[in-house]
């Protein structure tokens, strides 16, 4: 990694360190054994609808992208996510979480989504159209994470609510997923930056910006939880 690489992933992480969406009080709770099965199905019928979007987004980069080694790269990732290696649609696995936990397929197909999570599905559609470094450091932002989230999860869901395998495969899959996935994104974004040294603080921007939505999009679940508490006291 050179130099200017090291620098910018340094000041990348910094910025995503704030986000940290596992200090965040409603995936502690998850962590904690703390969440009701209504919580945790209100919680996958909302961020089903970003998962399911995940193809789409990155569909919306690979259309702008030149004939080459990153759009080949995407469609590679957009492959994985609509389950054309493994015959699973990685959106059906989120599906499997959220039937675990008491929902029908119908009603999260049909939910009206919170602003918060709205928010974050535009930002990443919206993202996907600028530079691509900015739109890489929006994907690296996000599946950096979810290893360390995913396995989190998936301990919660054993430990506290006797999830089966099916319920908790989305979970058990994304923990080595994603960080191929991440490092994907890494090496291509050291390389977008490496070509456009330009583009290096809209890309810190991008990367910082995603992290918040994704913590904010979190804050909705967690309004409405509390929202739910504070009906039923």
């Amino acid at each position: 990694m050179s130099d200017s690489s090291a620098v910018f992933f340094s000041a990348l992480e910094s910025r995503l360190e704030s986000y940290d969406l596992l200090k965040h009080p409603y995936y502690q709770a998850w962590s904690n054994g703390d969440l009701t099965r209504e919580d945790l199905r209100e919680y996958a019928s909302e961020y089903w609808h970003h998962v399911s979007a995940f193809p789409a987004y990155l569909s919306g980069l690979h259309s702008q992208l030149p004939d080459g080694k990153l759009r080949r790269l995407v469609l590679e990732n957009l492959a994985d996510e609509e389950g054309l290696e493994d015959g699973v649609p990685h959106s059906d696995m989120w599906m499997d979480f959220a039937r675990g936990m008491g929902a029908y397929e119908a009603d999260v197909r049909a939910r009206k989504i919170g602003p918060e999570t709205q928010a974050l599905l535009n930002h990443y559609r919206e993202t996907m159209q600028q530079s691509p470094a900015a739109a890489l450091a929006s994907l690296y932002a996000y599946e950096s994470r979810v290893p360390a989230i995913a396995k989190t999860k998936a301990q919660g869901l054993a430990n506290h609510y006797s999830a089966d395998d099916r319920t908790r495969r989305y979970f058990t899959v994304h923990i080595t997923a994603d960080v191929h996935h991440a490092r994907v994104w890494r090496n291509a974004l050291a390389a977008e930056l490496a070509a456009h040294p330009e583009e290096t603080e809209s890309a810190l921007t991008a990367g910082e910006d995603a992290a918040r939505a994704l913590w904010t999009a979190l804050d909705g679940v967690e309004h409405a939880r509390q929202a739910r508490v504070t009906t039923t006291a």
